[in-house]
């Protein structure tokens, strides 16, 4: 009796873990997005200039021309976080 309820229950067991850990993946995919962020040139300290969109995917960091474009985090605060870029 105790060898059946465990033949039973095994494979509904494992079919429970496979469907968490696919859905678990599908789910941390749906976290990298394609938003555009706005690219600020840094003119001087606190002196910014919006420029360019990026997309902040991948490795390659967002430039226009030869600036480096720059994130800022909240609308009083200084541009200083890299931006990157894949096309």
């Amino acid at each position: 009796m105790k060898t059946s309820v465990f033949k039973m229950v095994v494979p509904v067991l494992a079919f429970l873990f496979a469907s968490a850990g696919a859905m678990g993946s599908v789910n941390g995919n749906a976290n990298t997005t394609t938003a555009e962020i706005q690219g600020w040139k840094r003119v001087s300290p606190f002196n910014c200039q919006a420029v360019k969109k990026c997309n902040n995917i991948g490795s390659i960091l967002c430039v226009d021309g030869f600036d480096q474009m720059y994130a800022k985090p909240s609308p009083t605060s200084d541009c200083s976080e890299l931006l990157t870029h894949r096309p």
